[in-house]
């Protein structure tokens, strides 16, 4: 007969672990719960803050789309209940490469730099990645990006914008899109990653649709297909020497005299997009013979996923006297259980 599961594991966290609310939080616990329980402690016996705060939040796998909550009301004289069913506590399970969350239709995609997608009640937090799907309506509206997943930076209830300058003349705006949140990504990182821009500079300045996760002193190597104009970049390999969220610098390698990096027309598609691929911690020495003893993929092996669970956007948001949220700097304690499957 099989043996019984039985898992406890408790942790504290932070809504700070995020720049602003409204957040969401993965916590790690190593299984999938069957119950959840998170209490704020910064909150828990602060009345009279004139804001609805936050004390507790309960989950259970019998009603998943539920979370209860207690919390203040805004005169902070009772404890009151509720229940969150959007965006509230979810289990996040990183065995599962990739996971989408439902398909979203509606919304226009802009000429622009960055471009801005508006989509009402996205409910998207800044760093989530949505994939686009293609082709749009229009025969000639942005069906290059058909298929790219992309970071959003949040700019307002019903707008984000996504890493790629669509203000160019190969560019239609369009007034519907259909996307897709991607609830978990792949499961190693640093991972392969689209190109949307390469700078002809010296030294070389490379745009991704993703932030990328890469770190100084990997080595990568670029594919630039003819169609995008750059020919002289593909197949080029160089060592990190820079990096922000969507961008990183190759010091080795001066593009000045390259042709531009230019997205080509809709008419072109079907066409591979451009990429980087990290592959391995560099400088690599070179292996004459192959030494099999040698690891130079490092860096592009590491499985950064896990089982757990996450606290949405519809917990981790601004209280006040007309929203039930929390405060920034509060601290949670929580305990996540795996009984009986």
């Amino acid at each position: 007969m099989p043996f019984a599961e039985h898992f406890m594991i408790s942790g504290i966290t932070t809504a700070a672990q995020t720049a602003t609310l409204p957040a969401s939080i993965n916590i790690n616990t190593g299984f999938l719960p069957t119950k959840i329980w998170v209490t704020n402690e910064t909150q828990f016996g602060a009345s009279g803050t004139g804001n609805e705060n936050i004390t507790e939040m309960f989950w259970d796998s019998v009603f998943p789309t539920q979370t209860k909550i207690r919390y203040w009301n805004a005169a902070g004289t009772a404890i009151l209940q509720g229940v969150v069913t959007t965006n509230g506590i979810s289990l996040y399970d990183g065995s599962q490469s990739v996971l989408l969350g439902p398909v979203v239709t509606g919304g226009a995609l802009s000429k622009a730099n960055p471009a801005q997608l508006t989509s009402t009640a996205h409910g998207l937090q800044t760093g989530d990645q949505i994939l686009i799907h293609g082709p749009f309506t229009a025969a000639t509206a942005m069906n290059q990006l058909g298929g790219m997943i992309f970071t959003v930076t949040v700019t307002g209830a019903n707008t984000v914008t996504i890493p790629i300058n669509t203000n160019t003349a190969n560019f239609t705006a369009t007034t519907v899109t259909t996307w897709q949140k991607v609830r978990v990504g792949p499961l190693y990182y640093p991972q392969r990653a689209f190109i949307t821009n390469i700078t002809a500079a010296n030294p070389m300045v490379v745009t991704t649709s993703t932030n990328h996760g890469y770190t100084v002193g990997q080595q990568v190597r670029i594919r630039v297909p003819s169609v995008f104009g750059m020919v002289q970049a593909n197949n080029l390999q160089g060592v990190i020497t820079a990096v922000t969220a969507t961008t990183f610098t190759i010091g080795s390698i001066d593009s000045s005299a390259f042709t531009a990096f230019a997205w080509p027309a809709v008419t072109s598609l079907p066409f591979t997009q451009a990429t980087v691929t990290p592959i391995g911690s560099g400088p690599s020495p070179v292996l004459t013979p192959p030494f099999y003893n040698v690891d130079v993929l490092d860096d592009a092996t590491t499985n950064v996923q896990f089982q757990g669970f996450n606290i949405g956007a519809g917990l981790l948001l601004t209280s006040a006297a007309g929203t039930i949220g929390v405060t920034a700097s509060d601290v949670f304690s929580w305990t996540a259980w795996r009984g009986d499957v």
